[in-house]
Formats: structure tokens, sequence, C-alpha cells
């Protein structure tokens, strides 16, 4: 429980971090997408260190913003097949935000190509997107994923916002560096859970939200396998929409189940200053990293 330890306590391990997500583009935009498919040395807990495989070089790879109605112009682009490893030769993107042929649009593309591939963002939410081929379970684990929002036509009220991608890695871990395994993805839980790529990430710099103002979450849980029953302690969500659905809205809600490949958007509001942890509430991957604190303060 050493995680969960670092993450209610109130001494602050480093600078608060708002992640502060860009405005939304007009209705009727035609967005262009580019997503490079390449490996990367990637932090994946405090002193170690991963290769993972990625978009545009992070874990998970970057938030992709857009408005209702607006056309998502896709072009996908696979490094030379000398810097892969394993099974990381071919590899594709699968965006939960489409609806689309997949066997058209979601396929493989091979060392050293790209492929265009373009979809109307008719359902307003957030989603995820990851790397479909297979096997899934090892592109997932090795961190080809992230979050697209897909805001409402009519926009959404005003509200801080952050955004956290939820995700697991597997392996042994040796001298400081994480050594993943499809065989420890499909055998063995996970060896951390993390938010945004990083076991205890915020547990060690809170994220910093203003008093009595809303805030608005929108996380995704990446998987590749577990849940996240997403809770903030001191909290109560104001509402929760189930994959970002305005049209669909839980209220005053402690703690709610978001499935791997699923996610929601959350509000809240914190009534007074002072540090509000966030737990996967199932507490093995809790311990495993998935752990965080806001920092409430008046005025920011």
């Amino acid at each position: 429980d050493g995680a969960f330890r670092r993450a209610v306590g109130v001494t602050l391990l480093g600078s608060a971090a708002a992640l502060l997500l860009p405005p939304a583009a007009a209705r009727g935009e035609v967005v262009p997408v580019h997503l490079k498919a390449r490996p990367a040395q990637v932090k994946v807990a405090p002193g170690v260190k991963m290769r993972a495989w990625t978009f545009n070089g992070t874990v998970p790879g970057p938030v992709i913003r857009v408005t209702e109605g607006d056309t998502v112009e896709v072009t996908l682009s696979n490094a030379k097949k000398r810097r892969w490893k394993g099974h990381g030769s071919f590899h594709s993107v699968d965006f939960h935000a489409a609806k689309i042929a997949p066997s058209l649009a979601f396929t493989d593309v091979a060392p050293g190509k790209k492929k265009k591939f373009s979809f109307v963002a008719g359902t307003p939410g957030v989603f995820m997107y990851h790397c479909g081929t297979s096997p899934v379970l090892e592109h997932l684990g090795l961190g080809m994923y992230g979050m697209i929002i897909v805001d409402p036509a009519e926009g959404r009220p005003p509200a801080q916002e952050v955004k956290l991608v939820q995700s697991e890695f597997y392996g042994r871990v040796n001298s400081g560096r994480l050594h993943p395994s499809l065989k420890a993805m499909r055998r063995k839980p996970p060896r951390y859970v993390a938010f945004n790529g990083r076991a205890e990430r915020y547990a060690r710099r809170p994220i910093e939200v203003p008093v009595g103002e809303p805030v608005r979450i929108y996380m995704v849980d990446a998987g590749p396998t577990g849940a996240s029953a997403f809770h903030v302690i001191g909290n109560i969500f104001e509402t929760v929409q189930p994959d970002g659905n305005p049209d669909f809205s839980l209220s005053n809600v402690s703690t709610h189940l978001v499935g791997a490949g699923g996610a929601a958007v959350f509000e809240l509001t914190f009534p007074e200053a002072g540090i509000y942890p966030f737990v996967d509430h199932s507490f093995r991957s809790a311990d495993a990293g998935a752990v965080g604190r806001f920092m409430a303060v008046d005025g920011a």
C-alpha cells in the first residue's frame, strides 16, 4: 500500500501539474490528424524505463480534440522495420469514435509505409484510439493508445478540464528497466498501473484545481485488460457521463466503473482547499500505481 499512502499524504512531492486541454475546433471543420507508429523509450514508474511502442513517441499518444460534425482525416505512418522488435513490424489505428468499416480503415500499415482514411465525428463524447494489429494485447501493453474528445456541437459549460488515460504495464524489472512480454500480459497481473503513462505520476506531482468552481475530467481506460473503479477521495461526482455522452448523465456518484476500452466524463466541484487523492478503487491497481492527487487551491 506504499503508493496509496504517498497519495493520501499531505506532503507535496513536486510542483502542481494541471492538464488543460486545447479548445475545440469549429463545427464542420476538416481536422488533419498525423500519427506515427514508432518505438521510444519512456518512463513508466519512478526510476523505471521501458522501450515502448508508441504513437508520436509518447505513452499515451497525443490527445485529439474535434467537434461533433467535423471530418477527421487520419494519416498513419509506420517507422521502418529495423526499428521494431518482436511483433512490432505492422501497426494500425482503431478509433472508437468512428463509425466506419474497420476492414477498410483500420488495416495494417507495413514498415516504412503510410495509410490515410477519414471519418465524420458524429457522436459526441470521449473515446479511446489504439493500435488494432494482432496480437492487440501486446500492442496495447506496449503503449499504443490515446484519447480522442468529440465536443458536442452546442459545447459544454465552462470548467477546468483534465485528461486522464489509465493503462497497465506488464513484465519484470531489472536494473531500472521494465522488460515487457506477451506471456506476462496473458498470464500475470500488471506490474504497474498508470495515469497518463506513469505510475504514481500525480501522487508526486498533484494536479492543481480551483476551489468552488467546476472541474471536468475526461477519462479513458486503455486497459489492455483491467477495468477502473474511478474515485476521488473526499468528493462525489456531480455528474458522470459514460463515454462522455452529453445526453446520458448519472448524478451524485462516488465511484464509477470504466471498462477496458471505455471512457467517461466526470464533473465535480471541490468544496474547500486541500488534497483530494484519486484512485482506481480496485486497490491492487492503486497499489500498483493507479493513484494521484488533486490540490484544490483558492483562486486557482
